[in-house]
């Protein structure tokens, strides 16, 4: 891969972001333009072309990020709605590797990410309870839980019917994003802890790694004509 200046540079100025809105907060926003900046550059210096729908996202969870971070409950649906488009812009982007997917699937395959899902459903139910009567704009509310749920069934699902070793990326992918969706109701709703808001930015810094990862990498997963097992 190459280019890996560029990813330290993102990692460098993105664990800057993450532990500065505390204490720093007008540098921690505004670095956030640059990071995407860097790993946009990033994908397109190994790529050698241009992802408009990944730069949609991108933006989209830039003012996603930033608006979370001035005031949630003031922007709740301009931040929801951020989510809710780039998070079905993004599964719209990758739906190409589940549709090509060829692999059979047998019970034990599917037990684990079953589990899994399970598991984050009931997380997600609980903690709606949670908030439920808090939230600004439940309509809304219900469109991003709606957003997260597909997202997580996609990511789960992919790697169970496509078993292209690059997919398990799709794992910390998903898990990335169950972790940073629910943090960020927990920290403005719930429990207003800076640790919660670090495990909520981290989340999505290392989730967008991932995701450019699985793009560099996606023309050749969906190109592949090998059987995995």
């Amino acid at each position: 891969m190459k280019y890996k200046y560029l990813l330290l540079a993102y990692l460098l100025l993105g664990f800057l972001e993450v532990f500065l809105p505390d204490r720093f907060f007008n540098l921690a926003v505004s670095l956030r333009p640059i990071t995407v900046a860097i790993i946009y550059c990033f994908y397109v210096g190994n790529t050698k072309q241009h992802n408009y729908l990944l730069l949609f996202y991108l933006v989209c969870e830039l003012l996603n990020e930033i608006f979370f971070l001035i005031d949630f409950t003031k922007y709740f649906t301009l931040v929801l709605s951020c989510y809710s488009i780039a998070t079905f812009t993004m599964i719209y982007h990758l739906w190409p590797v589940l549709k090509s997917s060829a692999s059979k699937a047998d019970a034990v395959d599917w037990l684990r990410p079953s589990l899994g899902l399970l598991a984050i459903f009931y997380m997600f139910w609980r903690l709606s309870l949670m908030v439920f009567d808090e939230l600004p704009n439940n309509s809304i509310f219900f469109v991003g839980v709606l957003a997260l749920v597909c997202w997580s069934v996609f990511c789960f699902l992919v790697p169970v019917k496509n078993k292209h070793p690059d997919n398990f990326a799709l794992y910390f992918m998903g898990g990335a994003m169950a972790v940073m969706a629910p943090s960020m109701f927990i920290y403005e709703f719930i429990w207003t802890f800076e640790v919660i808001l670090y495990f909520s930015l981290l989340s999505m810094l290392l989730f967008k790694i991932f995701l450019v990862w699985y793009l560099i990498h996606f023309k050749y997963i969906l190109r592949s004509q090998e059987e995995y097992f």
